[in-house]
């Protein structure tokens, strides 16, 4: 994807079922050259927002398509290496999936909040390759770009 290309439209990376309370979400990790390449989904910096109803299963499907190591995880905040929620991250996530690797985890949203989804291996985050999961209490599930901090 050029630098100069349009950012994929978010709502391509969510679905979910109303009946089942689960959530499936994509993350592609360094997706196009956004942010030189530390992005999820062509997004980063905190620009793209995850809402989640409390309660709600996540499933999260993480892929790198970038040429580093990229890793996957749902953090309390900057620069935390623990993840929010049990089962919250890829394996290894300091560590990182090779270039073309794919990793699959799930977790309940328990508890409402403001979090990370950061790529833990380092100096990645600090590269800005964090976007926000909100955990609300009622509501749908939804996915929307915002102007980051």
């Amino acid at each position: 994807m050029p630098a100069t290309a349009a950012r994929p439209n978010p709502a391509q990376f969510l679905a979910s079922s109303t009946a089942n309370r689960l959530v499936h979400l994509t993350l592609l990790a360094g997706f196009g050259t956004a942010n030189n390449g530390f992005n999820f989904d062509g997004y980063g910096r905190g620009d793209l927002q995850v809402r989640i109803p409390l309660g709600w299963r996540v499933v999260v499907d993480c892929e790198n398509r970038g040429g580093l190591r990229h890793s996957c995880a749902i953090v309390k905040g900057s620069l935390s290496l623990t993840p929010a929620f049990r089962g919250a991250s890829t394996k290894q996530p300091i560590l990182g999936l090779f270039p073309g690797a794919k990793a699959t985890f799930s977790f309940t949203a328990n508890r409402t909040g403001s979090f990370r989804i950061a790529c833990l291996v380092p100096g990645h985050e600090q590269a800005r390759m964090w976007d926000v999961l909100v955990v609300a209490r009622g509501g749908r599930p939804s996915i929307s770009v915002r102007p980051g901090p």
